[in-house]
């Protein structure tokens, strides 16, 4: 099975947080995937599911956000089926209700059969605006129920990682480590392990490329696709995952 994994486009205008990076400095090239996606069509063609991971735009306010978020769908103009994650700042001004007629269900979290194995969506809530994110009682439950009712080897995805990362390097959580990754995943991947099911997790959210794996796990952040190069150009990475069995390759690619 070949997965095409795409996080933290940030489609909208070019975004600049001059505190972190100093006033010249892009963060975030948000028109970048509007003039990309047309090189990106033949990858997603060639691949079993394509998965946005989440943050598919840069949040304004909420019929802007609605707008952003419609037409960035629109670019993933292809035939191989396609799903996506919610991420922070997709509902940041929006609630899943927004976005549902866009992305076809009406929860953050859902799970679907495809190409021999089990996907599963994970969405991660929070209590105040910026604070850490986590996943609720009724929807660790929920993970429990649905991974004991399948028989396939199973694939997770959720925006923001399951891992434990250092972010003393990473300039948009050093100062607030708690808002890198899910605060509960010490609860949560007891229920992937106990399951024995669970091959890999794909996370987005903090932009930057980690790899690691926790008793059989694979625990993969996929680098953000609009983030500065460090020569103020957009990365333009996304990543290719071959699974096949117990066996996974992951390669980052650049457009």
């Amino acid at each position: 099975m070949k997965i095409f994994l795409i996080t933290d486009i940030h489609h909208g205008d070019n975004t600049n947080y001059k505190h972190l990076k100093g006033e010249e400095y892009i963060n975030l090239f948000g028109e970048e995937f509007k003039v990309a996606s047309q090189k990106l069509i033949d990858r997603m063609n060639n691949s079993d599911l394509v998965i946005n991971l989440g943050d598919l735009i840069h949040d304004e306010e909420k019929e802007k956000d609605i707008q952003s978020y419609t037409d960035a769908v629109s670019f993933f103009t292809t035939s191989t089926r396609v799903e996506h994650v919610i991420g922070n700042h997709d509902v940041r001004n929006l609630t899943i209700e927004d976005l549902s007629g866009i992305i076809k269900r009406n929860k953050e979290y859902s799970s679907f059969d495809h190409a021999g194995y089990h996907h599963i969506i994970l969405g991660g809530v929070r209590k105040e605006p910026r604070g850490p994110h986590y996943i609720e009682e009724e929807q660790l439950q929920w993970l429990e129920n649905d991974l004991q009712s399948t028989v396939l080897q199973t694939i997770v995805y959720c925006h923001f990682p399951l891992n434990n990362q250092d972010f003393s390097d990473n300039y948009y959580f050093k100062s607030r480590p708690d808002g890198g990754a899910i605060a509960n995943r010490g609860f949560v991947r007891p229920i992937f392990e106990k399951s024995g099911k669970v091959l890999a997790v794909f996370s987005g959210h903090t932009h930057f490329f980690n790899e690691e794996i926790i008793k059989g796990i694979r625990y993969t952040t996929v680098p953000s696709f609009s983030e500065n190069n460090g020569d103020n150009r957009p990365n333009h990475q996304f990543a290719l995952a071959e699974i096949d069995s117990h066996e996974i390759k992951i390669d980052i690619v650049g457009v």
